[in-house]
């Protein structure tokens, strides 16, 4: 039996790529762990396994790989939207499970890197700048699926927007709770009640829009 041909050795494109995703998840990690104020790039290098002299060649500082690191999870955390677009679209996944599925999102690691990042982003111009730009696209992907939801309902965009945006606010707010109060019950309580506003909504617009639509002719 012949041996197995050894692998080609790696271009340094993908060496390079390999060492800066080490040192990306190196940060999301710290990040997680001890925070924005925590995280040194002394920790970041160590925790990727390299020395600094290895990070300051691929990154300018600590920031620069803050915004890397956001755009990394925000990215997928997009993608999982996009997953959810096609489910909606196909008629498999309604509006108070897209709701669950958001809430998992805005209650679990996204949320907390979140969190840590635009905290970080109050008083360092160079992250509020760079990373107010890159959730524009997140949010793109929630507008798009939210205007499918309510579609043929009667509510205007404006109304559409703020019920999308006080939802968002709610979820916010419940996620910052999370940190403080372990209580699923609680959360689930407020999912309820916030669903049953929702239903209450497209179904009074449904209604009035069916009621300013007049009834056919009858053929003569």
């Amino acid at each position: 039996m012949q041996p197995a041909p050894d692998k080609a050795p790696r271009t340094q494109e993908e060496r390079t790529a390999a060492t800066r995703s080490r040192l990306i998840e190196a940060t999301l990690d710290l990040l997680l762990s001890k925070g924005y104020a925590g995280t040194s790039t002394v920790d970041i290098a160590a925790r990727a396994g390299l020395t600094r002299g290895a990070l300051a060649h691929h990154f300018a500082g600590k920031d620069e790989l803050v915004v890397e690191a956001f755009d990394k999870h925000l990215t997928m955390v997009t993608s999982d939207i996009r997953t959810y677009a096609g489910l909606v679209q196909g008629g498999s996944l309604s509006l108070s499970d897209f709701i669950d599925r958001v809430w998992i999102i805005f209650s679990g690691r996204f949320f907390m890197l979140t969190l840590e990042e635009v905290t970080a982003a109050r008083h360092n111009d160079y992250l509020r700048v760079r990373l107010e730009k890159r959730t524009r696209v997140f949010h793109e992907h929630l507008d798009a699926i939210w205007r499918h939801f309510f579609a043929g309902t009667g509510l205007g965009a404006l109304e559409i927007e703020v019920m999308l945006n006080a939802t968002l606010c709610l979820l916010r707010g419940m996620g910052v709770q999370t940190v403080l109060r372990d209580d699923p019950v609680y959360f689930r309580r407020l999912l309820r009640f916030w669903k049953a506003i929702l239903k209450e909504q497209i179904e009074g617009a449904t209604r009035a829009a069916s009621a300013k639509t007049p009834d056919p002719e009858p053929h003569a």
